[in-house]
């Protein structure tokens, strides 16, 4: 959903909740914090079309002056069945989201008396708004190939955030305008025997001169099969963001939870200030799961 509003409702079941943290450079002093939360579920089934709604919660927190990204968005995806294996689906989203910051944490020259540092001397320093809050509208489109019966699974869509370029910064300055993200992803399953799937993975994003290219590939082993109320499965990949970093992650799946873990060990120059050391990310799905049918009937006599 952070990539696209057109994957809302896009999973197998139908009701979908997800947590997620991130710690960012936690060794030089500009760390950075995320905590994420979203929720969407299939609202109507009709007819071959599906349409579902969701919501989606972030806030990021960096520097000594707590510089904060708080938002909250709406998202709501329109899918239709284009035979028994694939669908298209549409979505668009809308967001307010706030920037603020804090500057009880900076320090400037006017606090300096000459032999030591007082905090209590005033800064002389004037600032405008601290705080400023926004709208922000999204749209999106996505292509799921997903035949019957069998784990393959692919999906592939394209998202655009910031259509209405708002104004961002803590004063009325019309120059300091969110520009648009854009966002390609795919997600690639292939099953290839009765415990074992192929996964591939890829994302590309543009904000303005800033760039991001994701890819990656990893196995799934299937230890218990869906047929049970203990489905298992494990899953290891291992990306790149390109230029950057190196992303080995694990995810764990039983019944209707999953569990992933993944770590960015920095790759760039930046290596000289992390020592390395990149971002931790945890995160927790829960997913209400259709009953799995029995595996044996037993037929009882009619008198």
């Amino acid at each position: 959903m952070h990539l696209n509003p057109a994957s809302t409702g896009l999973f197998r079941g139908d009701m979908r909740a997800a947590a997620l943290y991130r710690s960012q450079w936690s060794t030089v002093p500009v760390s950075y914090q995320t905590f994420a939360g979203a929720f969407d579920w299939k609202a109507i089934r009709r007819k071959g079309n599906l349409v579902s709604a969701g919501l989606l919660l972030q806030h990021d927190r960096a520097g000594d002056a707590a510089l904060r990204w708080t938002q909250i968005g709406f998202s709501g995806s329109v899918a239709h069945a284009i035979g028994a294996r694939q669908a298209l689906s549409a979505g668009f989203g809308i967001a307010f989201a706030q920037r603020s910051f804090d500057i009880s944490g900076l320090k400037f020259k006017n606090q300096w008396g000459g032999d030591y540092f007082d905090p209590a001397l005033p800064t002389k320093e004037t600032f405008g708004n601290r705080s400023g809050l926004f709208p922000s509208f999204s749209a999106g489109l996505n292509w799921l190939y997903e035949p019957a019966d069998v784990r393959t699974r692919i999906l592939a869509g394209i998202g655009a955030f910031h259509l209405n370029r708002p104004l961002s910064g803590f004063s009325d300055d019309t120059d300091l305008r969110l520009p648009v993200r854009i966002a390609t992803h795919i997600n690639v399953a292939i099953q290839m025997n009765e415990w074992l799937d192929l996964v591939a993975i890829g994302a590309w994003q543009q904000m303005a001169a800033a760039r991001e290219i994701v890819a990656g590939a990893g196995v799934r082993r299937i230890i218990a099969g869906p047929a049970t109320e203990t489905a298992t499965a494990i899953q290891f990949t291992l990306s790149t963001r390109l230029g950057d970093a190196l992303i080995p992650a694990v995810q764990v799946e039983r019944g209707s939870w999953t569990l992933g873990f993944s770590y960015d060990w920095n790759t760039s120059e930046f290596a000289t200030a992390t020592n390395n050391y990149g971002g931790l990310e945890i995160a927790l799905v829960y997913r209400t799961l259709p009953v799995p049918p029995p595996k044996y009937f037993k037929a009882c006599p009619i008198f």
